[in-house]
């Protein structure tokens, strides 16, 4: 399964995350707090804005959405994290080591203008997660035409999708996390690949019922218009348990009140793209895989098999 490894290689603004933990004191007074922004310069503001678009942003990925070069990003990280603004974690690599991955602070969440951040620091996973959304979507963006695709759309879905459920009527929601759409290579109209990323530690159950909400959102749509799933996992043991709950899906509890003809255009609808050990890769090398057929494919080709209901 996905035996090919990625070539090395390596705006938007999607939805925000961090941490609402204050990295001050107790005893920080309220005035101390409103000086903060006022000593903040226009490559502090545009590090702390591009943390609020995307939630959480490796020191990497800050380099290309910046613009600055490496060593004055990482000063600038430096500085705002002994601010309190963001907060940064280098998690562990089962080869290499990690860059540095950064998110908002409450206060630096306020410093920005944005939304409450989440709670990142004691969740490495998603953590790594969340950035791996950047990840596709830099990828597609400045690789893509490499490997045939165009970046036709992208936006963050931090409440995932709402459906109705034909069968019982029941309001549900498939928790995707990103929407990409994509054109060119055999592609007559532009597709859209809805991507999960939260998928590693977390247990087979809860994936499987991610699966089988997929397939019963697939059921309120037709033709051209149903999207792929796209299934981000960091590492290939990750890749590779994904795709034999994605083959078993039918046995799943989660599924059992789904039709097979349903589950079988789920199963072919499905495809994982392993992140590491080159994300740059995920537009160009054929790190994905469907459960069906293991073999490692493009993404281009994998988008253009299902495109209007082929396979």
């Amino acid at each position: 399964m996905l035996q090919n490894p990625m070539s090395a290689a390596v705006s938007s603004r999607p939805t925000s995350f961090g941490d609402p933990t204050p990295a001050f004191s107790s005893s920080t007074e309220p005035s101390e707090v409103a000086s903060v922004p006022r000593v903040l310069r226009p490559s502090d503001r545009q590090i702390l804005t591009l943390l609020g678009d995307h939630g959480v942003l490796t020191s990497g990925q800050l380099v290309v959405l910046s613009g600055m070069p490496e060593r004055t990003l990482q000063y600038r990280l430096g500085r705002l994290e002994r601010l309190g603004l963001l907060n940064r974690l280098r998690p562990a690599r089962e080869v290499g080591t990690s860059p540095y991955h950064c998110w908002l602070t409450h206060f630096g969440a306020v410093a920005a203008g944005a939304d409450r951040p989440w709670a990142w620091r004691d969740d490495a996973a998603s953590v790594q997660a969340v950035a791996a959304l950047s990840h596709l979507w830099l990828a597609v963006r400045d690789h893509g035409a490499n490997g045939g695709l165009h970046l036709a759309g992208w936006r963050r879905l931090p409440t995932g999708l709402c459906f109705c459920d034909p069968r019982t009527g029941t309001v549900r929601e498939l928790p995707a996390e990103a929407e990409l759409t994509v054109t060119g290579g055999r592609l007559d109209t532009a597709a859209t690949v809805l991507v999960v990323a939260q998928v590693e530690g977390v247990p087979a159950a809860r994936v499987e019922a991610v699966l089988a909400r997929f397939a019963g959102f697939l059921a309120t749509t037709s033709g051209t218009s149903r999207p792929l799933l796209g299934v981000l996992a960091r590492t290939r043991r990750v890749a590779e348990r994904v795709l034999i709950v994605a083959a078993g899906l039918e046995g799943a509890p989660a599924a059992r009140r789904l039709d097979p003809a349903t589950l079988s255009l789920a199963q072919r609808r499905i495809a994982v793209g392993l992140v590491e050990p080159h994300p740059a890769g995920l537009a160009t090398e054929p790190v994905w895989a469907t459960p069906g057929d293991q073999r490692a494919r493009r993404l281009v080709e994998v988008v253009a098999e299902c495109a209007g209901g082929a396979r």
